[in-house]
């Protein structure tokens, strides 16, 4: 059973992660730049992610329910369809976010041009698309870890040396919420659909002023 809440966990990041990505495009008004519809885009991955989680927890409740040899090669082999889901939902999401990336920079909206910010790694739009980039690759490590390790099976030589699960999972883990906190999608989409210096309409001033002739 510890090992289904250490398998499982990942896929609970991942469907946020999957969230995230259409959360930017809509306050970007980018749904025109994306190559997966926004409307279907969180259904689908996290579509993806739900079959990702049952397989897993359905291969962990497997192996750990049966006394079979038998058996417990099947309940490893199903945890592997698993991961393996994981993996290419997981490569077509990193597809879609660069694609959706390179479009906007092509051709920026204008909430995109009024979100300034500075640095190697900007604390706006950019900065969180640069962190699901950083996350999603490493999931996709932890996840082609795991792959190995049930596919050698009980005996095999990844499941044996422990130090393998503290680099490519526990600290992969850890990586991923320590970028995810600092760059946290509340704050900056917040920020980004906080009014800036520049509006549709003319300034901010002249949206206040015309809202206070309206209420006069």
């Amino acid at each position: 059973m510890q090992t289904l809440f250490i398998l499982l966990a990942p896929t609970l990041y991942a469907a946020s992660i999957y969230m995230v990505l259409g959360r930017i495009i809509t306050s970007l008004k980018g749904e025109h730049l994306s190559y997966v519809p926004v409307r279907f885009m969180t259904k689908i991955f996290v579509m993806g992610d739900v079959l990702s989680f049952v397989l897993q927890g359905a291969g962990g409740g497997v192996m750990s329910s049966s006394g079979s040899a038998n058996l417990l090669v099947v309940g490893q082999w199903i945890i592997v369809g698993g991961l393996c889901v994981q993996l290419v939902f997981f490569g077509a999401f990193l597809i879609t976010s660069i694609i959706f990336n390179c479009r906007i920079i092509r051709s920026p909206t204008e909430e995109s041009q009024n979100s300034v910010a500075s640095g190697l790694i900007p604390r706006d739009w950019r900065g969180l698309l640069f962190a699901l980039y950083t996350v999603s690759v490493l999931i996709l490590i932890r996840s082609i870890y795991r792959v190995v390790e049930f596919v050698q099976g009980n005996n095999g030589y990844v499941i044996g040396h422990e130090v393998f699960l503290y680099v490519f999972d526990a600290s992969m883990m850890f990586l991923v919420m320590i970028v995810m906190n600092v760059f946290h999608p509340s704050v900056v989409l917040r920020s980004n659909n906080t009014p800036g210096t520049k509006e549709p309409n003319g300034s901010p001033a002249e949206s206040k002023l015309t809202s206070a002739e309206l209420q006069c």
